[in-house]
Formats: structure tokens, C-alpha cells, sequence
């Protein structure tokens, strides 16, 4: 009999009655072995033959789809992406919701700390699974297209899996786990109330528990009227805490440095807003650090409604979500006058001066803090805010009136006009040369041109009552020239031949003739001394405005020095 595809569990058996003993089929190996053998593919047709699959499984459908032992359909349509995709999705979404959405920062970090390797451990086990399955699925004879198209895609999977971990966990796995113990990576605001009691100044990033710092000094000190900020951002959900907190009690907020991010919610909560010279507000869009751009679309659409609430245009908060987070938008101070964000800063000399008697110091030098050209002149000669502002507070208690206390900055600021003249560049004195033929003929248009003379005798009270024009052209140059750099070198005086050389291009009076602008007053001359005087010195400057550049800034400088 052949042996060719003979089956021997189908055999006839009834032969073997007929048979004589000893002459069965176990008496005869070879048959069985070779039956036994598995048969060789057939060439024929190009077809490999399908061996039946194991009837025999793992116990549990986790067990039998991580070994390979369900379909390939099932292991890969089922498992991977009607039950991976909709579960890493929710997942994800849920970790991305309390990160924006949640009241804890740490609640946030120990959920992506739990949420993570959930999520790994699971797309693994998709992912293996499938894998073998498709093994499988080869080694049964299934079409080779179908299987190496499922671990192509299982590749990119494990690819994009592996992205994700790279650089959405693991730069970011230490901040995590310092937030998930109560410590932010980014450190916390320092918070501390002014001696009087009523400023309450925030410096730095605002961190996690910075709310209920701030509430808890805030309900220590009930006389705090104002927050000053300088901070560069920090958490947009302790951020918003605090916006909540100041609408119960509407302080008013000054930035007394750059205030971004975050740190423009609290700044614009506050009732009076006001930018301290130098201060800038930096805006830009919020990010979950998900790199999913859904999830930071709804974190900014978050952002957007809480600058609504606080007053915010449309159109900054438009230029504000459009600004990528690792960039910053710092709109012009006109841009903010203009859209009523801030108050408008001082232009001239004069300040808002605290109101009563009973007035500190303090609240002098916090009014002339907030004027560029005090602030500037305080930077480059320490002590003159507080200096004026002492003058100030006696000249209150002592029942003088508001233009008398404004008149006592223009008498301070004589004591040191001499010297910054002699210190700025050539280019800030010949401004300020061309700013006072100026301020003299518009003295010669009042009444008797009694002022053109007070301004040359150094009455420089007179200089509150020259055009606001005028005034506030001097207060922009003081601002620039207090800010300019100073001089390598202390400027020398005048020698003896460039004393001659002046004198005998403009004239024996010219050495030394705008002196007595910032010096002690003087009696204003009277006759011959008096007629055409300003008329002289305004000649004068023109004249050597006109002159070459080297003797005229050899002029400018010898014209406002004391001989």
C-alpha cells in the first residue's frame, strides 16, 4: 500500500482482522514514521498550504493577545485601534484636563506620574501582541502584504511612542516628580508688605501655592492698597486665583519691572494700573508642554476668557494667542495709554501729590517714583526722591500750597543740572542749547519779557509757567540725558586759550554766560543792564550754532560752565 497521502487515524481497521497475529500495523514502523513526517510545500501553483492553527489558548484575552495566539484582524483592528486609539486619547485627554483645568498642581503631577506608564504599558502590550500575531499569521500561510503592512504600522506606532516619551515625558519627568512631592521646579514669588503697610510687593515666578500666600498676607495686612509686580509669569492657575482674589477688593497694581505672562493677569485685575518708567507687559500664548495642539488650543482659549474678564481688547488678546510661547509681545506704552490699560505717565516735572496733612514721606517719594524724570534722575543721583520728598512733606505739614510743593522739585533739580550739562555728549548739550533759545523766546512773549530775564537769573520757578510744549520737551530731555551713560573721565574746565578763543569768536560775554540758569537766584537787573539782554544771549546761541562742529561744541560747553 503507498503510504502517499495516507492518513493513518483514517484507516481502514477491519483489515487487521483479517490478518494474522503479529502482522499489525505497529509491526511495521516505517509506515507510521513516514506518515507521520510534515509534507513538504508543494511548488506547485505558487501556493503555500494553511496548517491548522492551535486549537489550544492561554487562559484570559490579555494572556492570549500578548502571546500572538488571536487573529491578526482581531489583534490588530480590534485591540490596537478600536481599543488602543480611543483609550490613549481618553487617557491623554484626561491628564491634559487636570493640568489645565485642575485646582492642584500637585494632583496634576502625580496623575501624568500614573497616567504615563499606564499609557506606555498598554500601547506595549497592543503593540507586541499584534506583532506576533502577525508571525503567526505568516507561519500559517497567511498573504505576507497584510501582515508586513499591520508591522509596518505597528513600527510607526512604537516610533511615535517612543517620540512622546523622548520629549513629551522625559524632559519634564523631574519637574513631575518635584511637583508630585509639593515642590515647584519654577520656585514661588517673593512676597513682602512695604513698612507702612500699604503696598504688598510680588517678585518673581509665581509658583505653586502663590494664591494662597498672597490671600493669607493679604488678610494679615487689610491696609494694603496696591500690589507691585515684577515677575516673569509662572502658572496661569495660580494666576487666575489671585485675579479672583483682588476683584473682591480692587487694589490697584503698578509694574515696577517687567511683568509677563502670568504676571499680566494680576496687573491688569488691579482697578489703578500704572507702568513705572523702564517696566514692560509681556504677552504670549499659554502651553500645556503636551506638544498636542488641542490641548493647547483649549488651554488658551482659557487664557483669552480670563484676559475678557479683566478688561483685556480683542485685538491684544488676539496678537497675545498668535505669539508662540517661547516668544514675548511687548506692546509700546502709547498702545496702552491708548486702549486705557495704564495711566499716562507724568510729562513734565509735576506729580500727583498724596492728598492730606497728614502725608508721609513715603507717599511723596512713591508719587515721584512713578514720574520717568524723577525716576531717571533717582537712578543716576541716589537719594534725590527721597531727599525732595522730605522737603515736600514739611513744606505740607508747614501748610504750603500744592504749586509751592511742585515748585520745591524744579529747586531741587537746580543742584544738579550744573553738573549733569557738563557730563552729557556733545549732541544732549547742543539739544539743550537749541531747547533754551527756545524757552527764552517764549519768556520775551510774555508781558515785559520778565520772564526771559527771571529764567537767565536762575528763577527757575518761572519755568512751570513756559508753554506745556516747551515743558515737556525739557522733561523728555532730562529723561535721556539722566539715562545716558556717564563720562569715562570728570569733564575738566576751560583753559585759558580756549577761554580766548571763545571769547574773541562770540564775544567777551559768552564764557560762562548760561551759568546762572541753575545757580542761586539772583535780583533781576534793572536799566542798561537789562535792555536787551535776552535778545543778546538768544543771538549769542545762534550764533554759535552756526560755527564749525568742533568750536561749537567747544562753545556749548564753555557757555554753561561757571569762569
Amino acid at each position: 500500500m503507498s503510504l502517499k497521502n495516507y492518513d493513518p487515524t483514517q484507516a481502514d481497521h477491519s483489515e487487521s482482522a483479517n490478518k494474522a497475529p503479529g502482522s499489525d500495523a505497529t509491526s511495521d514502523p516505517t509506515a507510521w514514521q513516514q506518515a507521520a513526517k510534515p509534507r513538504a510545500p508543494s511548488s506547485r501553483g505558487g501556493q503555500r498550504p494553511r496548517h491548522p492553527v492551535a486549537t489550544e489558548r492561554r487562559p484570559g484575552y490579555l494572556a492570549s493577545h500578548w502571546h500572538g495566539e488571536q487573529s491578526l484582524a482581531q489583534s490588530f483592528w480590534v485591540n490596537n485601534v478600536l481599543l488602543s486609539v480611543p483609550l490613549a486619547l481618553l487617557l491623554t485627554g484626561v491628564m491634559s484636563w487636570i493640568s489645565v483645568k485642575g485646582q492642584s498642581l500637585q494632583i496634576s503631577a502625580i496623575t501624568t506620574l500614573i497616567g504615563w506608564p499606564l499609557l506606555i504599558a498598554f500601547n506595549i502590550w497592543c503593540i507586541v501582541g499584534a506583532w506576533r500575531a502577525a508571525g503567526e499569521y505568516l507561519r500559517i500561510g497567511g498573504a505576507g502584504l497584510w501582515a508586513w503592512l499591520a508591522r509596518i504600522s505597528l513600527g510607526l506606532g512604537a516610533v511615535q511612542l517612543g517620540v512622546s516619551l523622548i520629549f513629551g515625558l522625559l524632559p519634564d519627568l523631574g519637574e513631575y516628580w518635584q511637583m508630585a512631592r509639593g515642590i515647584d521646579p519654577i520656585g514661588q514669588a517673593t512676597l513682602k508688605v512695604s513698612a507702612d503697610g500699604h503696598v504688598l510687593q510680588l517678585r518673581g515666578p509665581i509658583g505653586m501655592g502663590d494664591a494662597g500666600r498672597l490671600q493669607r498676607m493679604l488678610d494679615e495686612s487689610p491696609s494694603v492698597r496696591r500690589l507691585e509686580l515684577a515677575s516673569p509669569g509662572g502658572r496661569v492657575h495660580e494666576a487666575e486665583q489671585v485675579v479672583a482674589l483682588m476683584s473682591k477688593s480692587r487694589y490697584n497694581t503698578r509694574a515696577v519691572g517687567n511683568c509677563e505672562s502670568a504676571c499680566t493677569l494680576l496687573f491688569l485685575a488691579g482697578r489703578e494700573r500704572q507702568l513705572m518708567p523702564g517696566a514692560q507687559l509681556g504677552f504670549h500664548r499659554a502651553s500645556t508642554g503636551t506638544y498636542n495642539p488641542v490641548f493647547d488650543e483649549l488651554a488658551n482659549q482659557q487664557l483669552a476668557g480670563i484676559y475678557r474678564k479683566v478688561g483685556l481688547p480683542e485685538y491684544f488678546i488676539h496678537r497675545t494667542v498668535k505669539t508662540p510661547s517661547h516668544s514675548m509681545w511687548y506692546p509700546h506704552s502709547d498702545e496702552l495709554v491708548a486702549n486705557s490699560l495704564i495711566a499716562a505717565l507724568p510729562q513734565t516735572l509735576d506729580v500727583a501729590l498724596p492728598a492730606g496733612q497728614d502725608a508721609q514721606a513715603a507717599d511723596f517719594a512713591d508719587a515721584l517714583q512713578g514720574s520717568p524724570a524723577w525716576h531717571a534722575l533717582n537712578q543716576r543721583y541716589a537719594g534725590t526722591l527721597e531727599r525732595l520728598a522730605g522737603r515736600m512733606q514739611a513744606a505740607r505739614a508747614a501748610a504750603a500750597s500744592d504749586e509751592e510743593l511742585q515748585a520745591l522739585g524744579w529747586a531741587e533739580l537746580s543742584t544738579r543740572m550744573p553738573e549733569l550739562l557738563a557730563s552729557v555728549g556733545p549732541n544732549q548739550r547742543r539739544q539743550y542749547a537749541q531747547l533754551l533759545r527756545s524757552q527764552l523766546k517764549a519768556g520775551l512773549a510774555t508781558p515785559g519779557g520778565g520772564s526771559c530775564l527771571g529764567l537767565l537769573s536762575g528763577q527757575v520757578a518761572l519755568r512751570r509757567q513756559l508753554p506745556l510744549e516747551l515743558q515737556v520737551k525739557e522733561t523728555a530731555w532730562l529723561v535721556e540725558a539722566a539715562r545716558s551713560d556717564l563720562p569715562r573721565f570728570a569733564p575738566k574746565p576751560a583753559t585759558a586759550i580756549e577761554l580766548e578763543v571763545i571769547r574773541r569768536t562770540l564775544g567777551a560775554q559768552a564764557p560762562g554766560l548760561l551759568a546762572g540758569l541753575w545757580a542761586e537766584p539772583t535780583p533781576l537787573p534793572t536799566g542798561r543792564a537789562a535792555q536787551g539782554r535776552c535778545e543778546a544771549v538768544i543771538q549769542i546761541l545762534d550764533r554759535a550754532a552756526a560755527l564749525p562742529v568742533a568750536q561749537r561744541e567747544l562753545a556749548e560747553r564753555v557757555m554753561f560752565q561757571k569762569v
